[in-house]
């Protein structure tokens, strides 16, 4: 019986992609996780609830998400947090996940949050699930080191993408 219960643990953790967002792997790790499959966006949804629920900061959920991000996760992860904005301007104040880190059933996410002082903080939230809990947070980590600048958005709407693919076609 111990046995087949270790096989069945090693089947299951087996299954969890790993995922950087920002990537950082190699070229070849890089073709397999997208920041659009699950359970990216709802990770990341769950890091931008906790954020805004905890530090504070602002009225309404603006949030920005990892360079390299498609437009497609943050339609997702929009819905997930709902009542919530992509930023688009620079002048934003913002929930910006800086990096997810996925490896099985936990992960850990370096967030950048506005704070009641108009400065800017840094937290890492710790996640974990599963196969029978969903996501949650399980602890976090705030840093004492100033942030200068929040970082700069990475959404692109849809019009500047058509707009950047004529261009390109015209010379």
């Amino acid at each position: 019986m111990r046995y087949l219960l270790f096989v069945f643990l090693c089947c299951v953790s087996g299954c969890s992609s790993v995922a950087t967002f920002p990537p950082v792997e190699t070229k070849t790790l890089l073709a397999m996780p997208s920041a659009a499959n699950e359970p990216v966006p709802t990770i990341m949804s769950k890091v931008i609830l906790y954020s805004h629920e905890h530090y504070g900061g602002m009225d309404s959920i603006v949030f920005n998400l990892p360079d390299g991000v498609d437009q497609k996760t943050y339609s997702l992860v929009e819905n997930l947090v709902g009542e919530s904005v992509p930023m688009s301007s620079p002048d934003e104040l913002s929930y910006h996940i800086v990096e997810l880190r996925v490896r099985g059933f936990s992960a850990d996410a370096d967030v950048v949050f506005p704070s009641a002082s108009g400065t800017y903080g840094m937290a890492t939230i710790h996640l974990k699930s599963s196969v029978l809990n969903p996501w949650e947070v399980v602890g976090d980590r705030i840093w004492l080191i100033p942030i200068e600048s929040p970082p700069l958005p990475t959404y692109v709407r849809e019009t500047e993408v058509v707009e950047v693919e004529t261009t390109s076609h015209d010379n």
